[in-house]
């Protein structure tokens, strides 16, 4: 049985590096030279795909949902529903299946409690008038260190540039908070639907676990 596994394993391994997966492969081994971890993540927004690389290759992909903001550009300041693009590293894992008394369990327990309302923007995807409602972050929620250095000269540049919009002569910061969560609206999955983080299937999320800790290195790409 365990030989059988190792086979398909191979057989997989060649079949994704010789298909259009190989491009992401490449990517994420490239990642793992410099990441003495075993696994790294290569987020595909053209694909609406997220894969788990290790150094013999992809070991697992997931679908995502992303920003909704139809223009699918990289992210330059706070609530533009834009999901950035770069090299970042996951920064903090909340889970809701962490012990009761941990941090983990409750920032992410409060986090799930807010309840979002379509008047300000948040609604189940396709149905604008529906309020998207709580427990909107799902059973995980792992952080991502956006903005990073590029972030930070791109959005200094829009602002000098004058670009950036204005409200009552103030400019919005660079923003953050972004993550790869799970969530309440599974038809958002495969769509442009978040404000910006990455959404993933309640079951995928608790799964992706097992290849997360803090300073998994994280690549967003436009491709």
């Amino acid at each position: 049985m365990h030989i059988l596994k190792s086979v398909i394993n191979i057989l997989l391994v060649f079949l994704l590096s010789c298909s259009e997966y190989g491009y992401y492969q490449k990517k994420g081994k490239k990642l793992l030279k410099n990441y003495k971890g075993n696994y790294s993540i290569v987020i595909s927004k053209k694909l609406f795909m997220l894969f788990v690389v290790e150094r013999n290759g992809i070991v697992a992909t997931y679908t995502i949902g992303y920003g909704l903001n139809p223009d699918k550009k990289p992210k330059l300041y706070a609530n533009d529903n834009r999901t950035p693009e770069g090299l970042y590293h996951i920064t903090q894992i909340l889970s809701m299946d962490a012990p009761k008394n941990s941090h983990a369990y409750k920032q992410l327990s409060e986090m799930n409690k807010v309840y979002f309302k379509a008047k300000d923007g948040h609604y189940k995807f396709g149905h604008p008038n529906v309020d998207l409602g709580d427990n909107a972050y799902g059973p995980r929620f792992f952080s991502i260190s956006y903005p990073n250095t590029n972030d930070r000269i791109r959005y200094e540049k829009a602002k000098k540039s004058g670009v950036l919009p204005q409200n009552n002569g103030k400019v919005p910061s660079i923003g953050g908070g972004i993550a790869i969560h799970g969530n309440n609206d599974p038809d958002s999955i495969g769509n442009l639907s978040s404000s910006g983080c990455i959404r993933m299937y309640n079951d995928d999320i608790i799964e992706l676990e097992q290849y997360i800790q803090v300073g998994t290195p994280v690549l967003i790409l436009a491709d």
